[in-house]
């Protein structure tokens, strides 16, 4: 029974999602490649000590320099592990995780990590195209097969050959899409629109997605003997609100990075701001704090320090409220299309325009919510 396959699950703890690469490097200790950072957030009064920021200071610290994975960590080690056990193979491996935990990312460490890593990791991002786009796309197509198809085409399947295939939002894949998946991964081969022969590829499939899989199989959305295929090895991300106390490290790091990438001065984060962040949900995850770090350096510029003003704090959009924008509908007699106009311009403010955290805040898909976009969009 397929179900009774190796199925490897593993779940990071609201510490993780380190430094996976390190882990491999065989001029490291293995007793300092795992080595965490101790927090610089003081317990005692709750403030954050400015004069111990800077990356400098953390020592032998848990991230990953090629993947941008960072993490404090207790449990690295296990992540660790993990990802030098699945990166020795060519198990698929099902990556799921709200938007903006890091997905790519952890994509990226497992390919680097691999025997495939001196070939391409080629993404796609499954909901952002049409079904019949998305089709020609991965398979590739023969001259002549449909109107506009002037010349043979590979698909990214084929040019993934040797590489690693991350296939982002696979949930999002129709019933049609799903049957043309399974066999590739069954048969290994494809064949292209307008083609009569099967073409043998040979990568490594990695998917990911922020839905649950094991819910649309019951429910009859997603098939289950491809979801069993797909889940040979999986591993959760967890949300950035279970790992609140990776906040401060990531806060530096992004600091960081973009002061080098932008020449502008590190700034220290007050107490304050700190402890603001900290507080704070962050429905677009890693993602959405690295956007609001980099806003509140640009805001911050000139000053001695980033405080809770630069970084939204007292604005409409404070204490992850977003009812402020919405005040004005009964006084000036708004109709239903102008308040879910307002609306989700609001919703995609709060999360620093990222479409997929917006879509799931508003309960609706991607592609539901880029119809919309485009409907206003047409009649402003």
């Amino acid at each position: 029974m397929l179900r009774a396959a190796f199925i490897l699950v593993f779940l990071l703890g609201p510490e993780v999602l380190g430094d996976c690469l390190a882990a491999t490097d065989p001029h490291v200790p293995a007793s300092t490649r795992v080595r965490c950072s101790t927090s610089r957030h003081d317990a005692s009064d709750g403030g954050w000590n400015p004069d111990e920021q800077g990356e400098h200071e953390h020592g032998a610290d848990t991230r990953c320099r090629c993947c941008g994975l960072l993490g404090q960590a207790p449990s690295i080690t296990r992540i660790l592990e993990v990802c030098d056990r699945v990166a020795a193979t060519d198990a698929t491996v099902l990556i799921t995780g709200e938007t903006g935990t890091g997905k790519d990312l952890l994509a990226r460490c497992i390919h680097l990590h691999s025997n495939r890593s001196s070939r391409k990791l080629t993404p796609v991002a499954c909901a952002a195209l049409p079904e019949a786009l998305l089709e020609s796309e991965l398979f590739g197509h023969r001259r002549g097969s449909f109107t506009g198809a002037v010349a043979d085409q590979q698909g990214l399947i084929e040019r993934a050959r040797g590489g690693t295939l991350l296939l982002d939002e696979v949930d999002s894949l129709s019933s049609g899409m799903q049957a043309k998946l399974l066999r590739v991964v069954e048969e290994h081969a494809i064949q292209r629109i307008g083609g009569g022969h099967d073409i043998p590829v040979d990568f490594r499939l990695i998917v990911a997605t922020n839905s649950d899989l094991e819910s649309l199989v019951e429910e009859g959305v997603f098939r289950a003997d491809l979801f069993y295929r797909l889940n040979v090895v999986h591993l959760e991300l967890p949300p950035l609100r279970e790992r609140i106390e990776d906040i401060p490290y990531l806060v530096l790091h992004f600091r960081d990075g973009f002061s080098r990438e932008t020449g502008f001065p590190v700034v220290p984060f007050s107490s304050e701001s700190m402890d603001w962040l900290v507080s704070r949900e962050w429905p677009g995850n890693i993602r959405q704090l690295k956007h609001a770090v980099e806003r509140a350096i640009i805001l911050s510029r000139g000053e001695d320090q980033v405080q809770p003003a630069h970084l939204g704090h007292g604005s409409r959009l404070d204490s992850n409220g977003m009812t402020a924008s919405l005040a004005r509908p009964l006084a000036e007699g708004w109709d239903l299309r102008q308040l879910e106009r307002e609306y989700i311009r609001t919703v995609i403010q709060h999360t620093d325009g990222h479409k997929g955290a917006a879509a799931e805040l508003l309960g609706i898909d991607r592609r539901t919510l880029y119809r919309k976009l485009q409907d206003l969009e047409r009649e402003e």
